[in-house]
């Protein structure tokens, strides 16, 4: 597997004319402060091209002591997204707005119907937005958590059921044992063998620096302490880089396995 390493700015950028043309990328999360995830790779292209994000949910349930709750935890979580982007040179974020928890806990009945009005917003925004490739969470969901695993579904279901799988690449984020180790398992990230991450994008260290401005964004999230914490280990790993797996389908069909 590792002869099918790729480099993603090849996916970024084409020469026409003799020039260089800024391409397009979209992030797909669930939750606001999901972007923070890849914070430094969202700085490293949105000096190059455009960058645009989708939220899912709105995050009502991200509750932390002494913060509000509801609709007014809402607002204060999509400004801090707003913060955030505003520092990494994103486009203003879309938030879908859809419920937070978004499985059988709404109800059985609620969540078919919610998640069919889902995919065909998300699907109208990726007609509208056109982009040239398309990141997300792998199925792992990151930490496992269940809103992130139904964003990562959701979007596999769309490039398969529209036929987009050439036309917008899918690439889902992947951690490693590396990844988990070196915040000694605090975040309790789910990970994934690096046979199979085939994608590897190196940052700066202007990149980070930079990137890392936006963990103070995220104040009804994270307290001072995991703000500092974030920030040195990022700062200590010397490594720079996020790997993905892109999602391919071959074309030769089979009559039987």
């Amino acid at each position: 597997m590792r002869w099918l390493l790729i480099l993603l700015p090849l996916f970024l950028f084409t020469s026409f004319g003799g020039l260089v043309k800024p391409r397009t990328i979209l992030a797909v999360f669930a939750h606001p402060d999901d972007e923070g995830a890849i914070a430094p790779l969202l700085r490293k292209y949105s000096r190059e091209g455009k960058v645009h994000l989708i939220i899912a949910t709105d995050g009502r349930l991200g509750t932390k002591p002494g913060f509000p709750t509801g609709d007014t935890l809402v607002r204060l979580r999509e400004s801090e997204t707003e913060c955030a982007c505003r520092l990494l040179g994103v486009q203003p974020p879309v938030f879908l707005r859809y419920p937070d928890g978004f499985d059988t806990r709404i109800g059985v009945g609620n969540y078919f119907g919610k998640s069919k009005e889902l995919r065909a917003k998300l699907t109208e925004k990726i007609r509208e937005i056109d982009p040239d490739l398309i990141l997300t969470f792998g199925p792992d969901g990151d930490t496992g958590h269940s809103d992130h695993r139904m964003i990562s579904n959701l979007c596999t279901e769309i490039i398969l059921k529209e036929g987009w799988v050439k036309r917008y690449p899918l690439y889902y984020l992947g951690w490693t044992r590396r990844d988990d180790d070196k915040f000694n398992g605090l975040l309790g990230l789910n990970t994934v063998d690096t046979n199979y991450l085939n994608v590897t994008i190196r940052y700066s260290d202007r990149d980070e620096q930079e990137a890392l401005r936006a963990v103070h964004c995220y104040k009804s999230q994270l307290s001072q302490e995991e703000m500092a914490l974030w920030i040195k280990v990022e700062q200590g790993d010397p490594a720079n880089l996020f790997r993905f797996r892109q999602l391919t389908v071959p074309s030769a069909r089979k009559e039987e396995f």
